[in-house]
């Protein structure tokens, strides 16, 4: 019966070490997540988003693919700084495919470390987390109002400023749409080519809506 008892009590210890062991791990994430990046790193990435910049994102609703073809669709993403410590990143008139609506989006960023997790999936150096929430999300463009607070848009992106890869998935919280930008390398050289990109888009997309009965 001692054993029995002594038995219990020593499982139970163990599963109290386990629990406090995860809590403070997620807490130690938490901490670590709301930490400043590496200044040379920080540094780098106000020099690589500054501008406009041609990423190929997919467009979906409620997990749907709306850009349809496999490389997705060129984009044009604007990013500025508003101060030395907060990204702007904006979407000017946002519709692909054959999404029912157009969007207008800007959402201010701010940097940080990747946690424990995430540098499992983003291995070798160089990498930030950007992070954005009650983006101004509007389907107008003359509506200047939007929803700061409380609109639930929001923006979790990575950046390696060493290899200039880049991935980020903007959720507007309006008809289940996100913008889903898939890792790639950033080339700031679309940008001058991007109206010949967007319309050979179209052009592909229309020859794939014919294939396919759309």
């Amino acid at each position: 019966m001692m054993m029995k008892k002594l038995v219990t009590n020593i499982s139970l210890f163990c599963l109290i070490a386990v629990l406090f062991a995860g809590f403070t791990s997620c807490s130690s994430d938490e901490n670590l997540e709301q930490k400043d990046p590496i200044e040379e790193y920080f540094n780098e990435a106000k020099n690589i988003l500054n501008g406009e910049i041609i990423l190929s994102t997919k467009a979906t609703m409620s997990g749907v693919d709306k850009t349809l073809l496999p490389n997705g669709c060129p984009t044009k993403f604007s990013f500025d700084w508003v101060n030395d410590k907060t990204m702007r990143l904006s979407l000017d008139g946002f519709t692909v495919g054959n999404m029912p609506l157009t969007i207008y989006f800007l959402c201010q960023c701010k940097f940080m470390q990747l946690n424990s997790w995430e540098k499992d999936e983003y291995k070798g150096d160089g990498w930030l987390k950007f992070k954005g929430k009650d983006g101004q999300v509007t389907g107008d463009p003359k509506d200047q109002s939007g929803i700061e607070k409380g609109s639930g848009a929001t923006v979790i992106g990575y950046l390696n400023v060493k290899t200039h890869e880049i991935n980020f998935i903007v959720n507007y919280n309006m008809m289940n749409v996100r913008s889903e930008c898939f890792l790639q390398t950033i080339d700031k050289n679309r940008i001058n080519n991007y109206e010949a990109e967007f319309a050979q888009y179209e052009k592909d997309l229309a020859a794939y809506k014919k294939e396919h009965g759309l």
